[in-house]
């Protein structure tokens, strides 16, 4: 697969240089404008099947181009920033979003915007043939060659960015025809998991603004780093936004509520923690947000069936 890149007036090109169409070929390239915006891009080729990892900074908004060559499927996930389309409005995808859609072969003109200075994504592009005969008996396929573009959350599942980390540090453990075998197995488990969510998805994308979206993660991430201080009004205060977005908004974007996240991730600590320190009941119970240990021993209990004496003795 073979696509042009404009940044401002300088073109690059990008196309798989191996002739062994059985090989997987590799290039890494750092662009820069040199007035602020740099680029990390990781292209991957196979037979049919190209991978493309972005990093960038930036302390403005760059607007580039892209001329794909042929026409493909695309799986496209935003993981920081955001990505506007100037002609094509239907492309728009904002942070914490993924995308699958026919890309034609025409040129695209985006513009670029960054979080806290940063911006990521990843995608994979597939030869339709091959996408039609990988998943042709999903009924999403049917929906994508017909010009639909669906949308999806990646937070509703967080294997999503678990494998797409994989892909990129375990690649290079091998090599050849088992690089090659790893990657496809990789993708298509990708690929699936993200066809469930985009059938279960809404018709209809999110009604968050921009900033909503940034200021609900922003809460997410309050809510990681601190454990004892995560009150709703709290919450919304901090990241200034009406309790009744952030309740809504972070269901509808990480597919749980603010009280579920917040358990899920006091008892994964709690656990850690009985198994890995000889901390009290207690003393676990305060790290994790309890004032109460009875309080956190029935949290517990009910969240795994068992109490945490009965976990630590195992």
């Amino acid at each position: 697969m073979k696509y042009k890149m404009s940044i401002d007036n300088t073109n690059y090109q990008f196309k798989n240089r191996n002739t062994k169409t059985s090989e997987v070929d590799e290039r890494k390239d750092t662009l820069s404008d040199n007035n602020g915006f740099d680029i990390d891009l990781t292209n991957v080729f196979l037979e049919g099947i190209h991978l493309k990892w972005g990093k960038y900074q930036s302390n403005r908004i760059k607007t580039y181009s892209v001329s794909p060559e042929k026409e493909s499927v695309v799986a496209h996930f935003c993981l920081r920033g955001s990505c506007v389309s100037e002609h094509k409005s239907y492309l728009n995808i904002e942070r914490g979003e993924c995308m699958l859609f026919k890309e034609d072969k025409d040129d695209y003109l985006f513009h670029m915007d960054v979080d806290q200075g940063i911006g990521e994504f990843f995608e994979v592009s597939f030869c339709p043939d091959l996408y039609a005969l990988h998943f042709a008996d999903h009924a999403i396929t049917d929906r994508v060659f017909k010009g639909k573009r669906l949308f999806a959350s990646i937070s509703k599942d967080p294997v999503l960015r678990k494998i797409i980390t994989e892909i990129y540090q375990r690649k290079d453990n091998y090599s050849g025809k088992l690089k090659r075998l790893y990657i496809e197995s990789k993708v298509s488990e990708l690929l699936l998991i993200q066809l469930c969510l985009l059938q279960d998805s809404k018709p209809t994308r999110s009604r968050l603004y921009k900033n909503d979206i940034e200021a609900i993660h922003h809460a997410k991430d309050i809510i990681s780093k601190d454990l004892e201080h995560t009150t709703i009004p709290y919450l919304a205060v901090s990241v200034g936004i009406n309790q009744t977005k952030l309740k809504t908004g972070f269901k509808e974007l990480f597919g749980q509520t603010i009280f579920e996240f917040l358990t899920n991730l006091r008892m994964k600590k709690a656990h850690h923690l009985l198994l890995s320190t000889e901390l009290t009941i207690s003393e676990i119970a305060s790290s994790v947000g309890y004032n109460y240990p009875q309080h956190f021993m029935t949290a517990f209990k009910r969240y795994f069936g068992c109490t945490p004496n009965e976990v630590r003795k195992s």
